[in-house]
């Protein structure tokens, strides 16, 4: 066996090396270390299908694994076998040329060797990979397993007893090969958990690519339907004034008042789609003093065509005047779409009121916006502003997001307390700038 045995190495078996399992146990699991070394660095080069990146990553494992072999029961734990199979069958025909060629080589170098005998018992492998390649390649995780367990037991049987028969040990087959079996069951064994590994690697970072694909079309997605969200606020109120327009019996004031604001609403849904177009060059946002009361009885008018449509009465109390800090125009955003959502929450009509009272010992100021609609339950109340969430029936929920972001925005607070059959109330909490 000792002749056998330099076919794979150079180093023979020695006595201290058959009685001591502690170092047979510190070179297996050396070697077997070495075996899975290339998917320390497959995993963050992965998409890198050059063949000579395969042949490095493969070559270094051979090299090692041949140079410190592991010795047990007179054979040789051929582990060279299993990145010269897996690295020739990822790599391709240049890989499985380069392998080979590399693995004759550094076997001459070792010595103790026929190469002829040697590379003839190597051929039918090479052979065999070379009619794998391209199977391999379509071949599902499965197969690849069975197809690289089934090469490292044809590679370990073939090239033991070829060179056996070559170097005319016609008993070696029966005498050392089959009891060898299980050290050969083992290697297959090792090479399919190599492969399970770098298949699990392809998996998970196929399915990291597809993650990243999905969350860039969900971002676009969410901006298409963010758009269409808020265009369609200043949209719906245009409508709503183009019908009093058409009333004969307005009175030219109103008729002008009316026009006015409908301008004014163009006007916003041509910023907002500016500002969705300026995404990716953010600009400064101009922040501003905000009085309070003027944006009340702003969104108050802006509100009133949609609110009489739905035959809601918009009422607003104030007492005291308040400026807080931040973009006018987002501001008033923020209040429509919360006035909007309760007005579509009194289908059969009701009340909303336009309120805030002022806290001059905290210099915070608090905006309450409430009406008499149908309510919401807890489940609901805890789904709030999330993304896509909605209790209407052709909402997207991006208008309530926008008015969680607006006032955080602006370094407030929104609290929102409902009753199923009671209505709704948000408690908008803003720093106090100016207050008289």
């Amino acid at each position: 066996m000792k002749e056998t045995t330099a076919l794979f190495s150079k180093t023979k078996v020695s006595t201290q090396q058959r009685s001591n399992p502690m170092l047979f146990h510190s070179a297996f699991i050396l070697n077997a270390f070495i075996i899975f070394l290339p998917l320390i660095f497959y995993r963050p080069f992965y998409k890198r299908k050059h063949p000579l990146f395969v042949y490095v990553l493969f070559l270094i494992p051979m090299i090692i694994t041949m140079t410190f072999p592991v010795n047990i029961f007179d054979s040789v734990l051929d582990l060279r076998g299993i990145p010269l199979v897996i690295g020739s069958l990822y790599g391709g025909l240049l890989t499985t040329l380069l392998l080979f060629g590399s693995l004759l080589a550094y076997r001459q170098v070792l010595g103790g060797i026929d190469l002829f005998d040697y590379f003839i018992s190597l051929l039918p492998t090479f052979l065999l990979l070379l009619m794998l390649i391209k199977m391999y390649e379509k071949a599902g995780a499965k197969k690849r397993m069975l197809l690289v367990a089934g090469v490292c037991f044809f590679l370990r049987v073939t090239v033991v007893n070829l060179y056996a028969l070559l170097e005319g040990k016609t008993s070696f087959f029966m005498e050392s090969f089959v009891p060898s079996l299980p050290i050969i069951f083992v290697q297959c064994i090792m090479a399919v958990m190599l492969v399970f590994i770098i298949e699990m690697i392809r998996t998970q970072n196929r399915m990291q690519e597809e993650i990243i694909h999905a969350e860039k079309m969900k971002v676009v997605s969410e901006i298409a339907a963010s758009v269409a969200h808020e265009v369609r606020n200043p949209l719906t109120s245009v409508r709503g004034f183009i019908q009093l327009l058409s009333d004969p019996a307005l009175s030219d004031w109103k008729r002008k008042e009316f026009s006015a604001i409908t301008l004014e609403e163009l006007d916003r849904a041509e910023s907002i789609i500016s500002d969705y177009l300026s995404l990716a060059k953010p600009q400064i946002e101009r922040l501003e003093p905000i009085v309070l009361e003027e944006a009340l009885a702003k969104a108050s008018q802006i509100l009133s065509s949609y609110a009489n449509l739905q035959n809601v009465e918009i009422v607003t109390d104030i007492k005291l005047p308040a400026t807080v800090y931040g973009s006018k125009s987002k501001f008033r955003q923020a209040i429509i779409n919360i006035g909007k959502n309760a007005i579509e929450a009194m289908p059969g009509g009701g009340m909303l009121t336009l309120t805030y009272t002022v806290n001059e010992p905290n210099q915070i100021v608090t905006i309450t916006i409430a009406d008499t609609g149908i309510g919401m339950n807890e489940e609901q109340l805890n789904r709030l502003g999330s993304p896509y969430y909605t209790t209407k029936d052709k909402g997207t929920g991006l208008g309530t997001m926008v008015i969680f972001s607006v006032i955080r925005g602006m370094n407030g607070k929104i609290e929102v307390r409902s009753k199923e059959g009671e209505g709704t109330t948000y408690f908008i909490t803003l720093p106090l700038t100016q207050h008289a």
